[in-house]
């Protein structure tokens, strides 16, 4: 191979790094929006707002990266890991907790639609014993369908839930 073509396999490998290490677009703002979404809920059943957590936010985005990047979609990680796990690996000490993840709503509106009408998701987001979250979107452009979906999910969500201790 000549060195032409070395230097752009190089090339190549470095941008798609980059753009897989890139989150969403505007995914700060997307997850304030799905903030105020579950905030709303929250209100209407009596629930006090959520705050975000930094730690919890970390371990979100660890496992909607995972998701991405790993091609799956579930709550235990290809390391086997639980959402307990990865909350205690950011060092976030909790009485309870939980999880939600989606794939493929390429907006807030659509995630948070798509958890409300979810009896589990929508049970983890009117806890009214939990207080803290974090909220994680990855986008991955080149994404590859996972085995079973004709299509692939290029956006995928998670929300993690606690009651500090």
């Amino acid at each position: 191979m000549s060195s032409f073509m070395l230097r752009l396999c190089w090339a190549k490998a470095l941008l798609l790094a980059l753009v897989l290490a890139l989150p969403a677009p505007g995914a700060a703002d997307t997850a304030q929006t799905v903030l105020a979404g579950v905030n709303a809920a929250r209100a209407k059943a009596g629930c006090a707002p959520l705050r975000i957590n930094p730690k919890l936010t970390a371990a979100a985005k660890a496992h909607a990266r995972a998701m991405a990047e790993q091609n799956f979609f579930g709550h235990t990680g290809k390391d086997g890991s639980k959402f307990s796990n990865r909350i205690k690996r950011q060092g976030y000490s909790y009485r309870a907790a939980a999880e939600n993840i989606a794939a493929g709503q390429k907006s807030a509106s659509q995630v948070l639609g798509s958890w409300l009408k979810s009896a589990g998701h929508r049970k983890n987001i009117l806890n009214c014993r939990l207080k803290e979250t974090g909220i994680a979107v990855i986008y991955q452009p080149d994404d590859a369908p996972i085995r079973g979906q004709s299509q692939p999910f290029r956006y995928y969500w998670v929300q993690v839930f606690a009651a500090p201790k």
